[in-house]
């Protein structure tokens, strides 16, 4: 077997190719580069060439979950080429799409996405693949979590070998509590051989990062105090909507939950898929009234947030820019705040990734908001990690205990995996470099 990691060093654009000893090769994962804050980033993979040219003749291209530095260039690989993904992260994707293929710049582009979407297989959790005519690859993929909703970790078992490709994890999200149990009853736990793990918090042991509860607690706080709370965040994070969703039905008294159409959609398609799964992701207690383009039609629900407050989920965009506009006009600036859920590095410069755009949208908010808690002085902030903490990479590395060796992906360039503090016998694993180990070469290419 030949493991060959493409841009492992580095956060976003890593590509994990595999390939049997009979030539059958997949690929995990195929994604852009970040951009570079509000700027594209230059990334020389993102050509039809390219593409073609990395996956020809691959047998299937798996996707661990639908954020654009892991799925973004799907749209260049040939119709021959079998992709796969999970049902509602694929169904997330389209609907963004459909969205922005109003916009006139964007309809082309959106609607070839649209098109190769429709083409896409989908995977289950716990229902192994097949692949190549000698089955020689099955592929596993189990539910994580991870702030991208509907992510998966990927069993592949090839040559005799088995190798744990992590995706993008965390065990303080809603479903990470679930990802000890799996290794737990899939038997995962001393019979791995390699361990392909993300690293995006190594290098930051001080980064603060707190439970998914702990942010729902965090809003009922902030609820409590302000009668209007507008909350920039991911309309396709299931966990953070389900945050925001129970904090605002606790807060008493009643105020209406306020978003748009795309985000009363998603919540109902998250509520759909994750039904009977578990208490989380139901949003039964309660509904979420939709502010739309219409004045005339916003004017019973405008009546209620006057009159009981409310919470409102935002983006970053003109359309909301215009609303908001509107609605502060009639919010007590000493009764409101401006909550921002998202990555601080988009709005503050220093951290990395910065967007003047996201910047200048926020503008107005924080203007008319009085900052309060746990924020800084421009905003509350409440946020978590998407990524597993450094003591949870040293805990699930060491529970699954591989055989052969442990490799680094999806981190920044000078982030070094040793730091992360594992047992001697496995901290000796780790495999930064090409080589050939138990009859599995692992290859690195960095370009």
């Amino acid at each position: 077997m030949k493991i060959t990691l493409h841009r492992p060093h580095q956060i976003g654009g890593c590509i994990t190719e595999i390939e049997s000893n009979a030539g059958t090769r997949i690929f995990i994962d195929l994604g852009h580069l970040l951009p570079d804050g509000d700027k594209p980033s230059d990334d020389n993979l993102a050509t039809k060439d390219a593409i073609d040219k990395l996956t020809a003749g691959a047998a299937a291209i798996l996707y661990t979950h639908n954020h654009g530095d892991h799925v973004e260039l799907f749209n260049l690989v040939d119709e021959s080429i079998p992709q796969y993904i999970g049902n509602l992260a694929a169904d997330l994707m389209g609907r963004k799409y459909q969205r922005l293929s109003c916009l006139d710049d964007q309809h082309e582009e959106c609607m070839d996405r649209l098109m190769k979407l429709e083409n896409f297989h989908f995977y289950r959790a716990g229902i192994p693949l097949y692949f190549g005519k000698r089955r020689d690859i099955t592929v596993t993929p189990f539910y994580v979590s991870h702030s991208a909703t509907d992510s998966y970790m990927l069993k592949i078992q090839c040559d005799g070998k088995t190798v744990i490709h992590t995706g993008d994890f965390r065990e303080h999200g809603y479903l990470g509590e679930g990802l000890r149990r799996v290794i737990d009853k899939f038997h995962i736990a001393g019979n791995v051989d390699v361990l392909i793990v993300e690293g995006t918090n190594v290098g930051q042991p001080n980064k603060p990062v707190k439970s998914e509860e702990e942010v729902c607690n965090c809003f009922k706080e902030i609820m409590a105090k302000r009668k209007n709370v507008f909350v920039l965040c991911s309309s396709q994070d299931a966990d953070r909507m389900e945050s925001i969703y129970q904090a605002n039905y606790a807060t008493k008294p009643w105020r209406p939950f306020v978003c748009d159409s795309f985000q009363a959609e998603t919540i109902e398609r998250i509520k759909r898929e994750y039904k009977g799964l578990g208490p989380h992701y139901q949003f039964d207690n309660g509904k979420a009234y939709i502010y739309g383009y219409e004045p005339t039609k916003n004017e019973g629900l405008v009546t209620k947030m006057k009159d009981c407050g409310f919470t409102m989920l935002i983006r970053s965009s003109d359309k909301f820019a215009e609303w908001i506009d509107d609605i502060l006009k009639f919010c007590n600036k000493e009764e409101t705040s401006f909550v921002y859920s998202m990555y601080r590095g988009y709005v503050e410069k220093g951290w990395g990734g910065y967007n003047e755009k996201t910047d200048a949208f926020i503008q107005p908010l924080v203007a008319g908001s009085t900052p309060c808690l746990k924020g800084s002085k421009r905003y509350d902030y409440n946020h978590t990690s998407g990524h597993a903490s450094i003591q949870s990479l040293k805990e699930i590395c060491e529970l699954i205990g591989p055989k052969t060796a442990i490799i680094p992906i999806h981190h920044n360039p000078d982030a070094d995996f040793h730091t992360v503090g594992l047992r001697k016998d496995l901290d000796e694993k780790i495999v930064e470099a090409e080589t050939v180990i138990d009859g599995i070469t692992i290859i690195f290419n960095k370009a």
